[in-house]
């Protein structure tokens, strides 16, 4: 079989589902979970949304080799999956397997009984997963009847490999964050949204990490106004009217790094700006508009695309430094943080005549006032940032589950501290039975 699909199942969604199916370790438990859906043919992609464990009363046979479900349980879940248009997720466990598991006989005669069964009634893709104490094994069944392997991302797994070939380039680095964790940066694909005061420095930054792949996605051009804090332009750019994203082409090459850095010359708000991104592992958002942030912030959780939004306030005399924030499910989002304002979002959708004329009216205000900029304070977020990329891919800061999910560096204080916050349950992107998962199955945030 080939791999055709891959299943991402966020970190504390999986917890929960691996306590429940290892909880019995003399016998077998069973487990149905429900995903969103994006791509097709062979590049499935699913997104486990919610799950649901077996009731006790509902096996008709339970060992710890073998068990038998009531089909009305799997008749249940069937009927969700053909209101909603869900993949289903069928899972069970091998509790006394040490090593990774594999599908038993058993398990191959009563997937070949069931899953045609299921997709006779609900035209979707069925995957399956078995659990041990020892890993997982997963395989995928397509609308059409087509099989093949399911690869499971999950996220921040560490794997344990580590560098094979001896760089003293990053010696030091190494010394920090081990072979495996240099390892995990050479694997990362990245994308940073907005190439200007912090992204530019975030850019500079993994291309010195080594990070596999960088993607930059910016629309705008160098002008005078950017040389005060934009890393690594130059005059001649602003003479050349050159693209933000290609100044880090030129850096690319000249570091020599081992990193692949591609350029994307489009807005995250439309589909060419957004689609590099549903490929990345994490993205890095340094925009300042709400439009562009409202993509990324629903991208995060509809497509389990982990993102980290840095925002820097700076207020003359007054209170004045940066935030760092950690968008993924089993995260608040920018609405349950108060960042976003719907009214600017609306404002900046608007065409640029109708702005431009509710600008005149007075409707509109500070729309267009160029915000305030140090480059220092842009530097202090984005290195917050990538530290915390850092923190989250590799162990060299601890388990990366226990990390804060938001940041908050104010200068007057000169400290960073951890803010505390909460997810709406009825929020609309990051509450449950908000879009979180859905992929393809909800509306897309960007336009075409």
């Amino acid at each position: 079989m080939r791999k055709t699909a891959t299943l991402s199942v966020p970190p504390e969604l999986w917890r929960e589902i691996s306590d429940d199916l290892l909880s019995t370790p003399a016998l077998e438990r069973a487990a149905i979970g429900f995903a969103g859906i994006a791509g097709s043919g062979s590049d499935v992609r699913l997104f486990l949304r919610d799950w649901c464990s077996v009731a006790p009363e509902e096996y008709q046979v339970q060992l710890s080799n073998h068990m038998e479900v009531d089909p009305s349980f799997y008749a249940r879940a069937g009927k969700r999956a053909r209101a909603s248009g869900e993949a289903l997720v069928i899972m069970h466990s091998h509790p006394r397997d040490p090593m990774q598991p594999h599908f038993s006989g058993s398990d191959d005669f009563g997937e070949d009984r069931l899953i045609p069964k299921i997709q006779a009634r609900v035209g979707v893709p069925v995957a399956a997963v078995v659990i041990a104490p020892g890993g997982l094994s997963a395989r995928f069944t397509s609308e059409s009847g087509k099989k093949g392997e399911l690869a499971v991302d999950r996220l921040l797994h560490f794997d344990g490999k580590t560098v094979t070939s001896d760089s003293q380039r990053f010696d030091r680095q190494i010394r920090a964050l081990g072979s495996e964790g240099q390892f995990r940066l050479a694997q990362l694909r990245i994308g940073v949204v907005g190439a200007g005061g912090i992204g530019s420095h975030v850019i500079e930054q993994l291309l010195h990490l080594g990070v596999g792949h960088v993607i930059a996605v910016d629309m705008d051009r160098v002008d005078i106004s950017n040389l005060s804090r934009l890393v690594g332009a130059s005059r001649f750019d602003v003479l050349r009217r050159r693209r933000k994203v290609d100044v880090f082409e030129r850096m690319t090459r000249r570091l020599k790094s081992g990193s692949r850095y591609s350029a994307v010359f489009e807005s995250v708000t439309n589909s060419k700006g957004t689609t590099p991104l549903l490929q990345c592992d994490v993205v890095i958002g340094c925009t300042d508009n709400h439009w562009s942030r409202m993509v990324l912030n629903t991208l995060a959780y509809q497509y389990h695309v982990p993102v980290i939004d840095c925002g820097v306030e700076i207020q003359p005399g007054g209170a004045s430094g940066g935030r760092v924030s950690w968008l993924y499910p089993g995260m608040p989002c920018l609405w349950c943080l108060d960042i976003l304002d719907a009214e600017r979002i609306r404002v900046e959708q608007l065409p640029d005549a109708t702005r431009l004329d509710e600008v005149r009216r007075g409707y509109v205000r500070g729309l267009d006032e160029p915000a305030p900029a140090v480059v220092s304070v842009n530097g202090v977020i984005a290195s917050l940032a990538v530290t915390e990329l850092i923190a989250r891919v590799t162990a060299f800061a601890g388990e990366p589950q226990s990390r804060p999910g938001n940041l908050m560096y104010r200068i007057r204080d000169g400290v960073v501290r951890r803010i505390a916050a909460t997810s709406r349950p009825e929020c609309l992107v990051c509450g449950r039975h908000g879009v979180q998962g859905a992929g393809d199955l909800a509306s897309r945030p960007w336009t075409i």
